[in-house]
Formats: C-alpha cells, sequence, structure tokens
C-alpha cells in the first residue's frame, strides 16, 4: 500500500523528502562524530574528570610513581590513590614494579587510554585527519565538492526565499 501524499504533493516531491531525511541524518550524525564532546563521553562510561586528569597526566608525562603523580597534579596521594585504584579495576592503567627497586612501582596507561587522550589534545580536525587518511585524493576531493555545493544549494535557497 501506497503512503498518502499531501495535499498538492507529488510524487517527485515525496522522494526529495526521502532523500532530505537520509541526508540530515547523515548531517547528524557527522555532527555527533566530529564535534562530540569526549568529557561527556567519558562521563556517560563512568569516568569522572579526576580520572580524565590523572590519565592525561600519565599520558603526558609517561609512567611515574603514585607520589610522583599526587605532586604533579597537586592533590593528595590517598585522592591520587583512589583514582588509581578505580582506574586499574577498569584496566585503565597499571602498576608494574619498577626492575631495579621492587619498592617502587609505576603506574602507566594502556594504549587505548593513550589513543583517547591524544584523541581529546587533537580535538574535532584531528578526528577528521585520521578519517580521510584512508581516502584517496579523488574521493578528498568529491567530498569537498559534495560539502560544498549543498552549503551552496542552502544559501542560495535561503537567500531567494522571502521573509514571511
Amino acid at each position: 500500500m501506497r503512503k498518502a501524499l499531501p495535499v498538492g504533493g507529488s510524487p517527485r516531491r515525496e522522494v526529495l523528502q526521502r532523500e532530505a531525511e537520509h541526508i540530515l541524518a547523515t548531517v547528524r550524525t557527522l555532527y555527533k562524530d566530529l564535534l562530540r564532546n569526549p568529557y561527556a563521553e567519558a562521563e556517560e562510561q563512568g569516568v569522572t574528570g579526576p580520572q580524565v586528569t590523572v590519565m592525561a597526566c600519565l599520558v603526558g608525562k609517561g609512567a611515574m610513581t603514585l607520589t610522583e603523580l599526587s605532586r604533579s597534579l597537586g592533590m593528595s596521594h590517598s585522592s591520587a590513590s583512589g583514582i588509581v585504584d578505580r582506574l586499574e579495576s577498569r584496566g585503565l592503567v597499571r602498576r608494574s614494579e619498577d626492575d631495579r627497586d621492587r619498592r617502587r612501582t609505576s603506574i602507566e596507561v594502556t594504549a587505548a587510554v593513550r589513543r583517547y587522550v591524544r584523541e581529546l589534545e587533537e580535538g574535532p580536525s584531528g578526528r577528521l585527519v585520521r578519517a580521510l587518511e584512508s581516502a584517496t585524493p579523488a574521493q578528498r576531493a568529491a567530498i569537498s565538492k559534495g560539502l560544498k555545493l549543498l552549503r551552496d544549494l542552502l544559501t542560495s535557497n535561503s537567500a531567494t526565499r522571502e521573509p514571511a
């Protein structure tokens, strides 16, 4: 059974409506993927702001002891220890004995955390660059051309409409 057309509608208009909805869904997905808030995502995954701060410090400075970490971040030893414990239980950091001094334990982040923090630092353009790395020059040109065309069509369409 065919869907009823709106009054004054035509089969062409119905096709255009479906295409517009598909394009909007794609734009929403792109927006969400490129401009997402990684801190909000971390929170949704149950990672707190202080935990992100600890992971970022470990990525930036490399493996360090708990004392070095707490001093680096200006927090108490017990606060840093609690944060590291929670991150370790989630598999986001690991503690390892120092080969030279077994009393000393180093804390380091996992490879997944390094990638996550790097993505935070790179922002949307970094995510886009990584995606475009796998595209051919022709594909990149087609993407740019298509986006420019859509922008131009939207701009010219809104410029030709008269205000209500």
